[in-house]
């Protein structure tokens, strides 16, 4: 099982090295955006899942920290794109950190070390080829 979700973690950074690196438009760079929304907010679903499996893990606050991500990543979408992918990109990172506090699972670590890299790479490179 955690094969598969290494190799459904690595898939999933398909579409985001894909329309990052041959964005032509704002349509490519809004598909990206919107995928990018998409993926933080699964992020927050994570620790949503975690809190409602594990009665120790769970607390008001904790559940509603795990709501954080969605809602930054719906007012990203409603910014101006450069400041939408700046503020996806600090929010990647941050939940990155949340999620070294929060979860303890080195195989999760790794793996969430390994798709943030690569996620913050991506929102880093249309960042500065938008400008």
């Amino acid at each position: 099982m955690i094969k598969l979700a290494h190799r459904l973690g690595y898939a999933g950074l398909i579409p985001f090295v894909g329309l990052a690196f041959q964005f032509k438009d704002v349509s490519s760079v809004s598909s990206f955006m919107s995928y990018s929304a998409v993926i933080l907010s699964f992020l927050g679903g994570i620790h949503w899942g975690v809190a409602m499996r594990d009665r120790a893990f769970v607390s008001d606050a904790r559940l509603a920290v795990c709501m954080l991500p969605s809602l930054i990543a719906w007012l990203s979408l409603m910014l101006p794109i450069n400041l939408g992918l700046i503020v996806s990109l600090v929010a990647f990172l941050v939940w990155w950190a949340w999620d070294r506090t929060a979860i303890e699972d080195p195989d999760y670590r790794r793996l969430r070390l390994h798709l943030t890299a690569v996620v913050s790479l991506c929102h880093l490179w249309l960042i500065a080829h938008l400008n």
